[in-house]
């Protein structure tokens, strides 16, 4: 009889773990389902948007006014524009070069750098697993304030989805240090973090200087709080990127652009200022905020938790990326994507924290999951539709 009764709680226990294995495969098949579908819906949305408006121009030599040719009339194009239009020639240098590749090679590249932002959001919030990768993915589209202006036209593609994960790649080894000040660095840090952290702070207006003050607030956390080394890839980067920001702000072509910008009193400067910035984070940042929020107070006041202190740098990037726009003559939608992206990555962080205490929240989270998901695909099928 005992030997009878091992045998049967043997056959119990191997069944519950074949039951557990086959749940998991259903559950990692249907979110491997959801990410193609997504990428196959995101695919269709760019061969749907042909290159249009400020693309029309950036295809051509800006000095010259004829077609872009080579490198060389890329590098020509960006010296003029850096002295008679803006500072962003990194990102529309590299704008140039995929509106040169014809629109199927800038679409396949398109591809390739929303996928990147999505792993980028999944590595910065420190969950590699395929369920942040789907989450991630879904949260960018459905978040979005204007999907189409952000990831969809060409020049704004670049702008902003190109923009924002070079940014995350030079974030990544201050964020990670100071995760693990005992961690090793990231293999060859030294070469590769200075151009990053040249393009991150000479990407655009508000992410640039933004991701310049979490580098540095990481640094001093590292070396003040935690007595860290001082190392040359962490200074290094934060020079580049403070180059990077200076040139972007600086630029001539910049004040050059201002002076035909009407002049408004300065109640009314003021006026539109505030309604600009009111508009970006009641409107535009709005649903982005307030799922930070939510995850936020579930961790600080339901669980009693802290934030770490790479969380609390991101919720500055955030906040900083923010507050800088106060300073632009105008704030469209589109230019809320970084800022958005970060707030997600944030969110996410928190949310790994959530489900790491209270594993029976697993069910709320897919279900949000499933949500923002469904959103994303209507989102992307309106684009397709619309064009």
């Amino acid at each position: 009889m005992a030997v009878r009764d091992m045998e049967h709680v043997r056959i119990g226990e191997s069944g519950e773990h074949m039951e557990k294995k086959n749940r998991a495969f259903c559950a990692t098949a249907a979110i491997v389902a959801g990410i193609l579908i997504l990428a196959v819906m995101e695919w269709l949305g760019h061969r749907r948007i042909p290159f249009m408006m400020d693309d029309l121009w950036y295809a051509t030599n800006l000095a010259a006014d004829r077609p872009l040719q080579g490198l060389g009339d890329v590098i020509e194009s960006q010296v003029w524009h850096f002295l008679n239009w803006g500072g962003r020639c990194v990102t529309h240098g590299i704008l140039q070069l995929t509106l040169m590749c014809g629109e199927l090679g800038a679409d396949m590249l398109n591809m390739i750098a929303a996928l990147v932002l999505g792993w980028m959001v999944c590595v910065t919030a420190g969950w590699r697993k395929p369920f942040c990768f789907l989450c991630a993915s879904s949260l960018i589209v459905a978040l979005n304030a204007n999907v189409k202006m952000s990831m969809f036209w060409q020049a704004g593609t670049v702008n902003y989805v190109y923009s924002t994960v070079w940014i995350l790649v030079f974030l990544w080894p201050y964020l990670r240090q100071t995760e693990e000040p005992e961690a090793d660095d990231l293999p060859l840090v030294n070469l590769w973090i200075w151009p990053l952290g040249l393009m991150a702070g000479w990407s655009n207006e508000n992410m640039g200087p933004a991701s310049l003050v979490t580098a540095l607030a990481a640094v001093v956390y590292l070396v003040k709080g935690k007595k860290r080394r001082l190392k040359a890839w962490m200074a290094g980067g934060s020079a580049a990127c403070l180059l990077g920001s200076i040139l972007v702000v600086a630029a001539p072509g910049n004040f050059v652009r201002a002076q035909a910008v009407e002049k408004l009193p300065l109640g009314a400067f003021l006026y539109e200022r505030l309604f600009s910035m009111l508009r970006a984070g009641a409107d535009y940042l709005f649903p982005a905020a307030l799922l930070l929020v939510a995850v936020l107070l579930f961790w600080t006041v339901c669980l009693k938790e802290r934030l770490r202190p790479a969380q609390w740098m991101l919720l500055a990037l955030a906040v900083l990326s923010y507050g800088a726009m106060v300073l632009s003559p105008h704030y469209p939608d589109r230019a809320t994507f970084g800022t958005m992206v970060v707030c997600v990555a944030l969110s996410l962080s928190v949310l790994k924290g959530i489900l790491a205490k209270r594993r029976d929240m697993g069910i709320y989270a897919g279900g949000m999951a499933l949500c923002y998901w469904a959103y994303a695909v209507y989102v992307l099928a309106v684009v397709q539709q619309n064009g």
